[in-house]
């Protein structure tokens, strides 16, 4: 029992120590940076082209496939925004990726779990993410090969999702009959703003008005935008969650960067937190504890696993790079990273939605941070370590309490001579 004890406790401590050695990690330049992403990208690639990912994560997700497909291919996008170089490579290798993760969600297989009679045709989660991730390869280059009949899909979805949206009472779209989650709007929302970016203004207006129905229907408590409401009115059927909203204010950022950052300012006081002395994301505002559920992934000690890897790319957006920077080293730190040369995955590649959440949290870092630096504190892992070393020191004090305890006797014994 006591060789099973010692070996169980070693590998306790290998964990321990390998995730305190991660959090020292050197910080990455940029194009240190850029080459780790394109690893993961080739990872996601490789999964997606030859091992049926997007299948496998539809089994898992709800909307698994078009998900993984979307996050793919926005990754890429992000990458070739990011690159001040203009290195036609990139550039070129993220159209072709991003296309091809577009086509795949732009399939009988994307639409299958989607309800053709929802106004948009699809439900708006779908045309959303089809949507936004089209508006994004147009940003990068409108002059690729075929380029114009993705233009033509892109104005005419755009009209489509605007359309809807005169026609709806409440500023939140179905993405199921009955089902309205507020974050899958704001998705196709960014898709009409980044419109204004790359042809001429056609959806200002709608836009605005859009945004004033939103702020009409906000969280009474937090003032924050809820989780999920009633389709036909907009209510509150749930308050705000970290996971939708990290997505939510990363969308508002392309959007209306101003009331964006009244929202970010709000989440940091009820969501973004530290857990263990360092800095983690909440899935339920501070004093609401409930437990996780397929949006959300796994919640221990209130931390929402999606809610801290989706709040990457969002902290990036609104100009806190070094929070940014942190929360990845902390997640790059508890998913051990495995790899070679051209690969990169965390949690052994059994979980790749998060890593494709993570390249897309950081590739949108590289694009929206390229001008803020880093301004790290030596002092923020400090608190994890001493608690991991108190950890240690409980975990083996009962292997050595007989020998402590001779020592502590003998020490008595020398004493009362």
């Amino acid at each position: 029992m006591r060789y099973l004890l010692i070996s169980i406790l070693s590998i306790l401590t290998i964990l321990i120590l390998w995730i305190n050695i991660g959090l020292h990690t050197p910080d990455d330049t940029r194009a240190e940076q850029k080459e780790d992403i394109l690893k993961q990208l080739h990872f996601l690639e490789s999964e997606l082209k030859e091992n049926n990912l997007g299948e496998r994560m539809q089994q898992i997700f709800p909307e698994g496939y078009v998900f993984i497909h979307a996050l793919y291919g926005l990754s890429w996008c992000e990458l070739a925004l990011a690159d001040s170089s203009q290195n036609k490579t990139i550039k070129d290798k993220a159209i072709k990726e991003a296309l091809y993760a577009f086509d795949q969600i732009d399939s009988e297989k994307g639409r299958s779990t989607f309800q053709i009679e929802l106004i948009p045709e699809n439900g708006i989660f779908y045309c959303g993410w089809k949507n936004y991730l089209l508006s994004k390869i147009l940003q990068v280059d409108t002059t690729f090969k075929g380029h114009k009949f993705y233009e033509v899909q892109f104005k005419q979805q755009s009209k489509e999702i605007a359309e809807a949206i005169k026609l709806s009472k409440t500023p939140y779209l179905e993405s199921y009959s009955g089902h309205a989650w507020p974050a899958d709007m704001f998705v196709a929302m960014a898709s009409l703003s980044n419109y204004e970016k790359v042809y001429t203004p056609a959806f200002q207006s709608d836009i605005q008005s859009w945004l004033v129905k939103v702020k009409g229907k906000l969280d009474p408590v937090t003032h924050l935008i809820p989780h999920k409401v009633y389709p036909e009115t907009g209510a509150l059927i749930e308050g705000p969650r970290g996971s939708s909203l990290g997505l939510s204010l990363r969308f508002l950022a392309e959007i209306d960067p101003a009331f964006g950052k009244e929202q970010f300012a709000l989440d940091r006081m009820h969501f973004i937190t530290t857990k263990f002395g360092l800095p983690a994301v909440r899935e339920y505002p501070k004093g609401n504890y409930n437990l996780g559920d397929v949006d959300s992934g796994p919640v221990i000690f209130g931390v929402g696993f999606s809610a801290t890897i989706v709040m990457i790319g969002t902290m990036s957006m609104y100009d806190h790079a070094t929070l940014a920077n942190q929360q990845y080293t902390t997640i790059h730190a508890f998913g051990f990273e495995t790899g070679n040369d051209e690969e990169k995955k965390y949690l052994f590649g059994t979980l790749p939605m998060g890593d494709a959440f993570i390249a897309w949290g950081r590739a949108t870092d590289l694009h929206y941070s390229l001008y803020q630096p880093y301004i790290s504190s030596k002092n923020w892992r400090l608190q994890f370590h001493l608690i991991s070393l108190a950890v240690l020191v409980v975990l083996w004090i009962p292997v050595y309490w007989r020998s402590i305890k001779k020592i502590f006797t003998k020490s008595q014994s020398k004493t009362a001579q």
